[in-house]
């Protein structure tokens, strides 16, 4: 192996038994990667006091004994031009300007898609659980259609649930948005996310500090979310539990000195309990995606960005809050059955047995409020309230 920055990046990053700041470490220690190469490779005295002062692990040493590292280069880079995978390391001058600000910045990135994207104004990172409820599904899809079409780039890690509705909405929208994974670019992960994976290596970005090949594991994640946080200017928290890997990209953020947004939801509801900690805990509460323009940008260079004058504004912001606000005068069995609905499907039968087992006459109400906007059919059969909650 050539022994010049890059490749000692490269194989720096390659180790996998170091830990996720191992690598800062021993590149501030010896002031480069070529440094840091020779002294792992060549001087056994220091690796002594690398070891002795636990800078580095005994299975690290041990790893690094038994790679055959020009092997491994030959086959990095033949792969990484026969998939169309493009690779920068930290010294590229095409490397993310954020990146290489956080405290421990990826070593090298392996992109697939479109790697123009990486040169924007404004990215959000938008998380949530991989098991969301409808009322999460919906609001992934209004703030990320709704800020893509602002202008901003949608940055996520495309695992199921929030993070695949939100690349998803980007995309719908004809805006930008990039996927951080914790494997290999050249995997696609969860399978489920096929459709949307294809779709990402044509009109998106799919990056990763992970080798091709590397498979996607748990362990990986939580430093992926720290390349998540990175690349975004502030991250919006859509559902999370109380103990969730999502709140771990919010705490990178905050680390970071980044705007952390979270949506609001039911105290009853243990999806909304981590994103309504985080707003007691002083994270910025955001029903709208009007909130995180202003709140980012100022209200005068909001108004004047968007073309939306003062009134209208606080217009529509009232009206997307007072969802249940009378359109027309409703009859008592109107307000009973709209008193069961809220931001969650819910089945007609359960809505027949509400009004007294009628089925013709809960059929016809439920059209009847349909029509008004109370409501919405969300699935066959299934109804919801109608708020919607967007800025455009």
């Amino acid at each position: 192996m050539e022994k010049n920055e890059r490749n000692c990046l490269l194989w720096l990053n390659h180790i996998k038994t170091f830990r996720t700041y191992d690598r800062t470490k021993l590149i501030r220690l010896f002031g480069n990667a070529v440094s840091a190469y020779e002294a792992l490779k060549k001087n056994s005295e220091e690796v002594g006091r690398l070891l002795e002062k636990h800078v580095i692990k005994a299975s690290t040493m041990e790893e690094i004994v038994n790679d055959n590292e020009d092997r491994w280069l030959d086959r990095l880079l033949s792969e990484a031009e026969r998939k169309n995978i493009k690779i920068v390391t930290l010294d590229d001058p095409d490397y993310p300007e954020r990146l290489a600000c956080i405290s421990a910045p990826p070593l090298a990135l392996f992109m697939r898609g479109r790697t123009e994207l990486l040169d924007y104004e404004n990215g959000l990172g938008v998380i949530g659980s991989r098991r969301p409820t409808h009322y999460g599904v919906t609001m992934a899809d209004e703030f990320s259609k709704s800020l893509s079409r602002k202008g901003f780039t949608i940055i996520s890690g495309m695992a199921m649930g929030i993070d695949a509705m939100a690349h998803q909405a980007a995309l719908e929208s004809g805006g930008n948005t990039i996927a951080v994974f914790g494997g290999g670019v050249d995997i696609c992960y969860p399978q489920t996310n096929y459709d949307i994976f294809l779709e990402m290596c044509e009109k998106g970005l799919i990056l990763s500090e992970y080798e091709p090949g590397e498979a996607h594991v748990s362990i990986h994640f939580p430093a992926r979310n720290r390349i998540i946080s990175g690349l975004s200017d502030a991250v919006l928290v859509v559902e999370a539990a109380l103990r969730s890997g999502t709140l771990i990209t919010a705490d990178f953020a905050l680390e970071q000195n980044k705007d952390v947004f979270a949506v609001p939801g039911r105290v009853t509801d243990m999806l909304s309990k981590g994103t309504n900690n985080l707003i007691k805990q002083g994270a910025i509460l955001a029903d709208s995606p009007a909130d995180i323009l202003i709140y980012m940008f100022g209200p005068d260079e909001f108004y004047k960005s968007t073309g939306t004058k003062r009134d209208e504004a606080a217009t529509e912001k009232s009206s997307q809050k007072v969802v249940d606000q009378p359109r027309a005068p409703l009859n008592e069995k109107q307000k009973k059955l709209l008193s069961v609905l809220g931001f969650e499907p819910v089945f007609i039968d359960n809505l027949i047995r509400i009004n007294d087992m009628n089925i013709t006459d809960t059929l016809h109400q439920m059209k009847v409020l349909t029509d008004l906007g109370y409501v919405r059919v969300v699935e066959q059969s299934y109804y919801i309230l109608s708020g919607k909650n967007t800025c455009n």
